[in-house]
């Protein structure tokens, strides 16, 4: 039975037993007085006749107030319907749903194709094969660990830089491509912290997460280690070591929020002063990674790099062999048999609160997208975007823009001079809808049916061509994404906004939707990433994507006042009990929910008085109050208390619910909506507000 069918049972068949009532035969008990079911009121009654109508509808708890609680009215019978499956920490209706139906497409796109893409998806799916090679793979790269001097640091780093350019070993630090922030069409290198398997450096060195986290942490590297023929007693030995190192990089590193900040992260040390500064071997690291002349260097932690050398040089020798052989295998796990695979899930699975691990089909869905995605995302733009999406996508792109422009003389924390660079950088924006102009075609990379040698083949290819960038010119036809995806983004640095086809789907957007319900969805999504633009982030950047102060004084510390009040409010959610969101940390992101449903409203506003009213979809609903609803319901969701914690530590945006609520009980046009009063939950007295 499938879990929709499952649901469906449940929904139909519990409030029969809740309200005492009998199959055929049964017998009710006469001294049992049942109470009658007594309904909530409802403020709406709702019906369509028009199939995305009906859809719509079915999704909402109607016994909710919206002025109460608008997500749960707007989803609170998807919610219900929907547990959480055992497969996902999270589940949703717009980038859940959507995306497993997009990996459908692609998983029978790729079942019958005779090309790289077909031929690395049946390598990754051929499960016996893998499983009867099992660790061996990994003997060449274990056999270079074994006879590595830990002591010899020159040593150290080639072999480091040979890892990283194969497999990804990621150990002690992390580099790869970046862009200039004061010359945005060259590509230059970063050079950053990283070194640690835990998300980040609170779950070791804040108490109350070290107690709860680092025992599992040790176990999981005990038990990954044992494949390498640890016996228990020496793998429970080396995980302590790795952790104590671990907790020591840890140290070095700034926690998410500070690094949100581009101001605190672009230091142009370049190859001179990285050497100057961090004595360290790179010159063997840089050569072993492929870039031997590499010069143009950003450090974006100068305390982390200065910081390396003396935790390196006081590491036990041991523990830096125990540390890469754990980092070789955390890396190439899924590239290995079954049994390493459900080990190495079984932290993610502590972490996340997922009880499963996906199957095995989207999984190397996934390792194709990732590998090469271009000609995979070709067949599914043909498959998935047709007619005429594009030209409405960006035609309400278009509109969005026109009620940011027209909103900035509403602001009156600006003056007239900062509106009208804002205006100049809008109308800079580039915005890439749906697939690149051209696609990347992978030359020199081929499959030869092996997975683990397949894979490794596409990593060393990616490695060499992002790194093969540094020192020329940024390509701006280039997407970082396959077309597929359900995302989208704003680039403060080539100052381009980014909709691939795999979110212009449903719910997010259909060609034949209702315009209410594209502004709704996706105008939202849209006016989100230009939002981003002029966040507490990208704001510090023009419309040429050079990092400089363009706003006056004044105006840049009116602004700070303004997000202040976004700060306060987010950090006095609670996702569980005593758990809040950062407040900080989600600043930018919160920013542009803010102004992306404010931008999408009034676009939509427009597009009627210029076209006309267009009917009603739902009876009992007005078109205004249908794009409240349409936006909530694209961010429907359900999740594990685990992975709501872990997200609040490391994710930049607020949960779905909050992502709802909070943007929408701010703004002026949802309450006359839905004829919110003041001092009711969606309408709070004190309102916070940017764009």
């Amino acid at each position: 039975m499938s879990r929709r069918e499952i649901v469906v049972c449940a929904a139909l068949c519990l409030p029969l037993l809740a309200s005492g009532c009998k199959k055929d035969g049964d017998l009710t008990d006469p001294e049992v007085v049942v109470p009658p079911v007594v309904e909530a009121p409802q403020r709406f009654s709702l019906s369509s006749t028009n199939e995305i109508g009906t859809e719509v509808v079915a999704q909402m708890d109607l016994s909710t107030d919206p002025c109460t609680d608008f997500y749960q009215f707007a989803c609170g019978e998807w919610i219900a319907n929907n547990p959480l499956p055992e497969d996902k920490p999270r589940w949703g209706r717009g980038f859940g749903e959507l995306g497993e139906r997009n990996n459908q497409v692609l998983r029978e796109i790729l079942e019958n194709d005779t090309e790289r893409p077909g031929t690395l998806y049946a390598a990754c799916m051929d499960e016996a094969a893998i499983d009867e090679i099992g660790v061996t793979p990994l003997a060449p790269y274990l056999a270079k660990i074994d006879k590595l001097d830990a002591k010899n640091t020159k040593a150290l780093f080639k072999l480091m830089g040979e890892l990283d350019a194969g497999v990804g070993l990621g150990a002690f630090f992390d580099f790869g491509l970046s862009i200039d922030f004061q010359q945005p069409d060259l590509h230059i290198s970063d050079l950053g912290q990283g070194g640690t398997g835990l998300p980040d450096p609170s779950f070791y060195l804040n108490a109350d997460k070290a107690a709860r986290f680092l025992p599992q942490y040790e176990a999981h590297i005990a038990r990954m280690l044992t494949f390498f023929d640890y016996a228990p007693e020496d793998a429970a030995a080396a995980a302590k070591r790795i952790v104590t190192l671990e907790t020591e990089i840890a140290k070095l590193q700034k926690p998410p929020e500070q690094m949100r900040d581009p101001e605190s992260v672009y230091f142009r040390w370049d190859r001179k002063g990285v050497e100057a500064k961090s004595k360290l071997p790179w010159s063997a690291y840089f050569t072993a990674i492929g870039v031997p002349k590499l010069q143009l260097i950003n450090v974006s932690n100068p305390e982390f790099v200065e910081g390396l050398p003396a935790v390196i040089g006081a590491a036990d020798p041991q523990a830096i062999k125990d540390y890469l052989r754990f980092n070789l295998i955390s890396n190439t796990a899924d590239l290995l048999s079954a049994e390493i695979v459900a080990a190495n899930f079984q932290f993610a699975a502590a972490l996340t609160g997922q009880q499963k691990i996906q199957p095995r089909w989207e999984r190397c869905v996934g390792v194709v997208n990732r590998a090469v995605g271009d000609l995979l995302s070709q067949k599914f733009v043909e498959r998935q975007f047709p007619g005429d999406s594009k030209d409405i996508a960006i035609d309400m792109i278009q509109r969005v823009e026109a009620a940011f422009e027209a909103g900035l003389p509403s602001l009156g924390w600006m003056d007239d001079a900062t509106r009208a660079a804002a205006v100049g950088k809008m109308k800079k924006i580039e915005n890439k809808i749906g697939y690149p102009e051209k696609w990347k075609s992978y030359d020199k990379l081929s499959f030869q049916g092996s997975y683990f040698a397949d894979s490794i083949a596409a990593r060393t290819w990616s490695n060499k061509y992002q790194l093969g960038k540094i020192g020329q010119t940024v390509d701006e036809t280039e997407w970082f994404w396959p077309a597929s995806i359900v995302n989208a983004s704003y680039n403060p640095l080539q100052n381009f906004m980014n909709f691939p086809a795999g979110i212009l789907q449903p719910p997010f957007f259909h060609r034949e939707f209702p315009k209410a319900m594209n502004f709704g969805a996706m105008g939202m999504v849209m006016g989100h990433e230009l939002t981003h633009g002029f966040d507490d982030s990208g704001r510090k950047f023009d419309g040429d994507g050079v990092m400089r102060e363009w706003w006056a004084p004044e105006v840049a510390t009116n602004f700070e006042a303004q997000t202040q009040c976004v700060v306060k409010t987010y950090s006095a959610l609670e996702v569980q009990p005593g758990v809040h969101v950062n407040g900080e940390l989600t600043l930018g992101e919160n920013i542009a929910d803010f102004g992306g449903i404010k931008e999408s409203y009034e676009a939509y506003r427009a597009w009627v008085a210029e076209q006309g009213a267009e009917p009603q979809l739902i009876d009992g609903l007005t078109n205004e109050q249908l794009f409240f609803v349409a936006m909530a319901q694209s961010w429907c969701s359900v999740s594990s208390p685990q992975f709501d914690e872990l997200l609040v530590a490391v994710d930049s945006h607020s949960p779905p619910k909050f992502r709802v609520n909070v943007p929408m009980s701010h703004l002026p046009a949802f309450w006359e909506a839905f004829s919110c009063g003041e001092g009711e939950p969606m309408h709070p007295e004190q309102v916070c507000a940017v764009w």
